[in-house]
């Protein structure tokens, strides 16, 4: 069984270092290879450690989509023959994710327990420090907070923040001017809308496990709400428009069905 103690210290060894050394080491391992600096059986421990697997994990993700980096193409080799020897090296990384697939999914299950938990005050306040800050880096609480516990309570605090962004950004810098202001906000929402996909597909995968036709979004109806929010007066007047336009068609509909009794009262007579 490996030392508690030469795990921890493995554990920030590696947490130190750079992004593309701890991939490195990452794909290193995952290939099969030792590293000079640590047992092959402590660094194992300390990559599947609850404590790094989420960014293990990761790594394995991101060297499967260089994979070709990993093996760059040879002299006189042709790019078919490069996808045929970069295929088992694929697969081999791929292998690899399973045991720690299973230790993050533990890690967001007990994560969601917790979020559930919140009263709704600290849970928003949860809810916004992730959107704030880099979802991408928060992979576990990404999943906690998609999961059918607690998706749907974050689905309706992402449409309060739509409706009222500034309510919930942190306070603007001093002087800020008007244009960087709306770039501000539009990212704000940016980051919303694509966590809200996201959960949106949470919601109905909870709905579906419990015997529920999921229900489709209205996208017109979103649509015509963002339009409202965003350009008031423009809606106003296609309103109008469109309302003027449907009681002329129905005018022209009234009179059309009158002229057709009017020929067939003079025909029966």
């Amino acid at each position: 069984m490996p030392d508690v103690q030469q795990v921890a210290d493995e554990i920030v060894r590696l947490s130190e270092m750079s992004p593309d050394a701890f991939l490195d080491t990452v794909v290193q391992y995952a290939m099969g290879g030792t590293d000079k600096r640590a047992p092959r059986e402590i660094q194992g421990a300390a990559l599947h450690d609850p404590r790094l697997a989420a960014h293990t994990l990761q790594a394995l993700r991101t060297a499967v989509q260089r994979a070709k980096s990993y093996n760059p193409l040879r002299e006189g080799e042709t790019r078919k023959q490069q996808q045929v020897r970069i295929a088992p090296w694929r697969e081999r990384i791929k292998a690899a994710m399973p045991p720690l697939e299973d230790i993050v999914e533990d890690l967001a299950h007990e994560s969601a327990k917790t979020l559930a938990s919140l009263d709704d005050g600290v849970f928003a306040e949860w809810w916004t420090g992730f959107i704030l800050d880099d979802p991408a880096s928060q992979y576990v609480e990404a999943l906690a907070f998609r999961s059918p516990r607690v998706a749907r309570r974050a689905a309706n605090l992402c449409r309060l923040m739509l409706e009222e962004p500034v309510s919930f950004m942190p306070n603007p810098p001093a002087g800020e001017s008007g244009n960087a202001r709306k770039r501000r906000i539009e990212n704000f929402r940016q980051r919303v809308e694509s966590e809200a996909a996201f959960l949106r597909y949470a919601v109905q995968y909870g709905e579906a496990r419990q015997g529920r036709m999921p229900a489709e979004p209205n996208v017109r109806l979103q649509a015509l709400r963002v339009l409202g929010e965003r350009h008031p007066k423009e809606l106003m007047e296609l309103l109008r428009q469109e309302r003027g336009g449907a009681l002329e068609k129905a005018a022209e509909e009234r009179r059309a069905r009158r002229a057709v009794k009017r020929a067939a009262r003079q025909r029966a007579q």
